[in-house]
């Protein structure tokens, strides 16, 4: 395992897996929908599509995928909140191609106003599906509410608005923003010589940021405090009516963050049963499910319901009152060292592909300042207790700050009644 800092900023994370047959390298960059403005909002996903549209050397997707392919490389890109990844998977004989094929992206992708035009296409397609999606609407209302006037608060894949004006020319300046040494990762998992894989980004990603001189690192979104709860409708007409409870939650830097991911299906089994022991009798229909999303310092815990829209106030009422007594009354401890040992389970299936592992190595890099170690995680698992679940789910579950987002037919949610 390595973590080398170059001299201009640039990190290279390199953990090895012995006996992999495949590697795995990636880039990433720091960015994501919290750098963008207002404006240009879904500018890191039109841009993480840009990336594969196309370089110098292979000026159209099928050219650069094509050539990918008859090396062995399989190349892929996604964006996040908070960060612009893009992959490249191949044998472990082949990295320092990989690594190559990347820089040729990074530094020389073409951003032809066709393939521009190919991708403003696809992402208005993608928006106006997102539309007609309730969960997605819900969760636009939530990120409103608690990231206002952050990047945080923008949707992934843009607006109509903005993206309809969105050019490859707007992609290629966001990049060069973006694109800096101390803002980005180079992240190689395999059964791979470290000095090899140090040297050849050297040769490549290194050398071509010193062409572009020195950059500021840009800085992810800083804690969202003192926030109030509140409520906010829209009337749509849908089957069942639609609700997102959301609370304000823990980040990624939080070493508790494990402790409530373990809570979270003891808590949605205790509210299952709680709600049908309440509801015992009547028969219209209700279901419910908790999200938990965790950014560098902020986080967000959502619990998304489904109701009879005749019934949205007893059953909140309902649902409500059982989360407020699951607070009160704890987890047992056997619930939860079941729940652990699922946990770790889950954990290590996570961290199984190569591709995965280089992503969370480059986000601990990237936020924590660390290289990632999966013995050194799992050992903080093992060492969380009951107590540190309670403590945690104690703390999230603030109903000072209880943010409720509903859709479906008018109706009275008084919110400011379960506000404590």
């Amino acid at each position: 395992m390595a973590l080398k800092t170059y001299p201009n900023g640039l990190r290279l994370s390199v953990i090895p897996k012995k006996g992999a047959r495949l590697a795995s390298a990636q880039i990433h960059i720091t960015s994501g929908t919290q750098s963008e403005k207002n404006y240009e909002s879904g500018i890191s996903e039109f841009l993480s599509r840009m990336l594969m549209m196309g370089t110098a050397r292979h000026p159209k997707s099928r050219d650069l995928h094509g050539f990918a392919k008859s090396n062995g490389i399989l190349l892929s890109s996604h964006n996040t909140s908070e960060s612009i990844v893009v992959t490249a998977t191949t044998v472990v004989e082949n990295i320092t191609r990989a690594i190559e094929l990347l820089c040729e992206i990074a530094f020389e992708s073409s951003f032809e106003e066709s393939s521009g035009d190919i991708v403003r296409s696809e992402m208005l397609g993608d928006v106006v599906k997102l539309q007609e999606n309730p969960s997605y609407i819900l969760d636009r209302m939530v990120n409103q509410a608690l990231f206002y006037r952050t990047g945080l608060a923008n949707p992934k894949f843009g607006t109509m608005t903005t993206v309809s004006r969105m050019t490859a020319r707007d992609s290629k300046e966001f990049l060069d923003r973006v694109l800096t040494p101390k803002n980005t990762i180079v992240s190689i998992v395999g059964d791979v010589d470290a000095d090899v894989v140090y040297d050849k980004v050297m040769n490549t990603f290194y050398s071509k940021f010193l062409a572009g001189g020195e950059y500021k690192k840009l800085k992810y979104v800083a804690p969202i405090e003192d926030f109030v709860g509140g409520e906010r409708a829209k009337n749509k007409k849908l089957n069942q009516s639609r609700i997102f409870l959301a609370f304000p939650s823990v980040s990624y830097k939080s070493i508790k963050k494990h402790a409530l991911e373990i809570a979270l299906p003891v808590i949605m089994k205790r509210i299952d049963e709680e709600i049908k022991d309440d509801l015992k009798g009547l028969t219209f229909y209700h279901s419910e499910n908790i999200t938990h999303e965790l950014y560098a310092n902020n986080g967000k815990l959502t619990i998304e319901t489904m109701v009879d829209y005749e019934h949205v106030e007893e059953y909140l009422d309902v649902v409500v009152d059982s989360i407020k007594h699951i607070k009160s009354s704890g987890i047992a401890e056997a619930d939860f060292e079941i729940e652990k040992n699922a946990y770790i389970i889950k954990y290590l299936q996570d961290n199984e592909r190569a591709s995965d592992l280089g992503e969370a190595a480059a986000k601990e890099v990237a936020i924590n300042k660390q290289s990632y170690s999966l013995a050194s995680e799992l050992m903080k698992i093992e060492l969380l207790t009951v107590a540190d679940a309670n403590k945690i789910v104690e703390t999230v579950f603030d109903f000072n700050k209880l943010f409720i987002a509903y859709l479906g037919a008018p109706t009275d949610i008084r919110a400011i009644d379960y506000l404590d």
